[in-house]
This record gives structure tokens, C-alpha cells and sequence, in this order.
């Protein structure tokens, strides 16, 4: 009887990818962002599991679904100290970025092998990503795994601090993290996780110079998984689609997040997004005192403007939504302006937890 049910489960996992596969063509992702001048925009996730820990996908499942999602880089980062499927796979903590890269190199889709060191708070779960060898990451103290994946190469980051089933009642950066910070072990940190956004993690990342991140940490189907909105990423902006870019991308901290139809990051780097992402017309009739306006957002999110307080009333609408790859036609009043342009408030672009992006309109 044992048999035949692996059989039934070692089934089920190799015909979902053959599923995903001939579909390919049809289902690919039309999800989109600008590049900047001097990088291009890459759409990633450093955060999946698969069977070989607690995922319900076989590895090269997730190529097909980061290909669906439009994503162009992936991290495998199964969990070391939780392998439920032992009994029925070979669980070397290497095997799945194995299967997994082989599907990416097919497809264009760039597979970064990496870990998720599952530990109780403190110090909780951190995953090491372009590591050499996740086997030598299964250790009896944390700090021998994190020092190894350090020693490895890896870049660390501190998965989901305001998760509630290890942090219920509060949000603390305790003194082991302190040590692995000072220690170098702690790179950056998981601002957003599948539905969570965690505002303790951004302003620790501020105070403490970390890369910021958002992933998905999914573990069923994309399809299946109830995100907020759309499958959350890491926008890393680098001069190329190969690991060491990618990975120079993260350590100089060009990094932001898509999350909830919203974009997180610093903000020289989402401005110049935001700038990319508007393509802007405009017309004038001096006689009437007006500005028509036609701009055409070409980026995958959604876009609000808010004129900032000293803006003259009825100037211009109260608010502007250009949904994602949309236009929107408005004029501008100005009879009662006397500047060569008008400040709004990005609704949806932050600098900060509540500090959300200016962005000048030129008349």
C-alpha cells in the first residue's frame, strides 16, 4: 500500500508540470515595468518551496508559474529542517534547484539556488540565497548555518519578522539578530511576505542600511494562493539577467517592491520609475486658460495622483487614477497658476510606511 500511494503522489507531481508546460504560449505573463537609465527592471521572487520541503509543486512547476506570472528570476529556497516528503523523495537539500534550474534554462528564467534556515524566534526563519551547497546549511546552531552560508557566499535575509505565528503580540529584533547583523549574516530583510506587509521590518531596513525584499513564500499553486492582489515581487534593478548582476543589484540596495498594486523603495529608484512609466501629452488652449492632458501609463501598476494642498481649487482633478497599461484625459485650470508646474502626491508610490512619493507636472 505505501507504494502504491508514492506512486500516486510521485504522479501527481511530475503531471502538473507537464500541464504547465502546454500551456506555456497561451498563459505567458504581460507583467511589466520600465527599465531605468542606467539598469534594467527585473521582476523576482526569493522566496518559493517545493515538494522536496513543505510546497505542493514539483520544482520545475515553478518556472512554469514564474513564466505565467511573468517573473524573470527565481529563487528555490525549500526550508533545511523541514522535509515532510522525506519518506517519499530524496530530500538532499540540493535536488530541487537542480530540477528547477534545468526548467529555467529552457525558458529564460533565471533560478537561483538557496535555503530557508527554519528556526524558532529568535532567531526565527532567514533564507540564504546563491549559496554553493544547502547540505552543509543543516546544522544543530543557527549561527554555524548562517556563518556557513555566509562563508559560501550567500546573501542572508531575515524571512517575515511580523509573522504572527512566531511574533503573535509584538515585533522584536532580538540580540541574536544584532549578533548575526554585526557578524554580517543579515543582509537584508522580507519587508512584504505573501499577504503581509511588515512596516517594523522597513524601518529597521532604513536604520540599518539591509536590502529590502517582498516574496511570495508560496508554497501551493499561484493559482490557489489568496494573495492581495497579485503574486507580491522584488523589483531589482541591474545592468543584466545573470546572477552576479542580479545579485550586485541586491547588495547595492536597487530594490523595490510590488505589493498590493503598490511600489515600495527609495526614492530616487521609484521615482525614476514612475517617471518611465508615463508617457505624457499635452495640448494647450491659451484662450481658455487650460491644459489638456493625455497621459498613457505603461507599467503594470496602477498609477494615483493627488494634487498637494496648495494647489489653487478646481485647477485639476481631486484625484487621477491611470490603471495599469491605461490612459486618462483631464485639463488643467490655469488661470489661478503662476508656476511651470504642479506638485502631486503619488498615492500608491512610498518612501516610507507613510511617506508617499511627490512627482511634478509640468505645464
Amino acid at each position: 500500500m505505501k507504494t502504491v500511494f508514492k506512486n500516486i503522489i510521485l504522479s501527481i507531481f511530475l503531471v502538473i508540470p507537464l500541464l504547465g508546460n502546454a500551456q506555456y504560449h497561451r498563459q505567458e505573463s504581460t507583467l511589466y515595468f520600465p527599465d531605468l537609465d542606467e539598469y534594467k527592471t527585473y521582476k523576482c521572487d526569493f522566496h518559493i518551496h517545493t515538494a522536496f520541503s513543505d510546497g505542493q509543486v514539483w520544482p520545475d512547476y515553478r518556472v512554469t508559474e514564474a513564466i505565467m506570472d511573468g517573473l524573470d528570476v527565481i529563487a528555490i529556497t525549500d526550508h533545511i529542517e523541514y522535509t515532510p516528503h522525506e519518506d517519499y523523495l530524496n530530500c538532499d537539500h540540493n535536488s530541487s534547484f537542480e530540477i528547477a534550474k534545468q526548467e529555467g534554462e529552457r525558458h529564460g528564467v533565471l533560478v537561483i539556488k538557496g535555503a530557508e534556515i527554519t528556526r524558532s524566534m529568535p532567531p526565527g526563519h532567514l533564507n540564504a540565497i546563491f549559496i554553493q551547497d544547502a547540505n552543509k546549511l543543516d546544522t544543530e546552531d543557527v549561527m554555524d548555518a548562517v556563518a556557513e552560508a555566509h562563508n559560501q557566499g550567500g546573501f542572508i535575509f531575515w524571512n517575515h519578522p511580523c509573522w504572527d505565528a512566531q511574533q503573535p503580540d509584538t515585533v522584536i529584533w532580538f540580540d541574536i539578530h544584532t549578533e548575526m547583523y554585526n557578524n554580517d549574516y543579515i543582509d537584508g530583510i522580507e519587508v512584504v511576505n505573501f499577504s503581509d506587509f511588515c512596516p517594523e521590518a522597513w524601518a529597521w531596513a532604513k536604520e540599518k542600511d539591509l536590502t529590502i525584499l517582498s516574496n511570495s513564500d508560496i508554497h501551493s499553486t499561484t493559482q490557489m494562493s489568496k494573495f492581495v492582489k497579485h503574486r507580491p515581487i522584488t523589483l531589482v534593478f541591474a545592468k543584466d539577467l545573470t546572477e552576479s548582476d542580479i545579485r550586485n543589484g541586491l547588495e547595492d540596495k536597487r530594490t523595490a517592491l510590488f505589493y498590493n498594486e503598490c511600489i515600495y523603495g527609495d526614492e530616487e529608484l521609484i521615482s525614476q520609475l514612475l517617471i518611465k512609466s508615463l508617457l505624457i501629452e499635452k495640448r494647450y488652449d491659451k484662450e481658455n486658460n487650460k491644459i489638456f492632458f493625455d497621459i498613457h501609463n505603461i507599467s503594470s501598476a496602477p498609477i494615483i495622483l493627488i494634487p498637494s494642498d496648495n494647489t489653487p481649487k478646481y485647477a485639476i482633478p481631486k484625484r487621477l487614477y491611470i490603471g495599469a497599461k491605461s490612459n486618462i484625459h483631464f485639463y488643467v485650470n490655469t488661470k489661478d497658476i503662476d508656476t511651470r508646474s504642479i506638485t502631486l502626491k503619488v498615492e500608491n508610490f512610498f518612501t516610507g510606511t507613510d511617506e508617499e512619493l511627490d512627482f511634478n507636472l509640468d505645464l
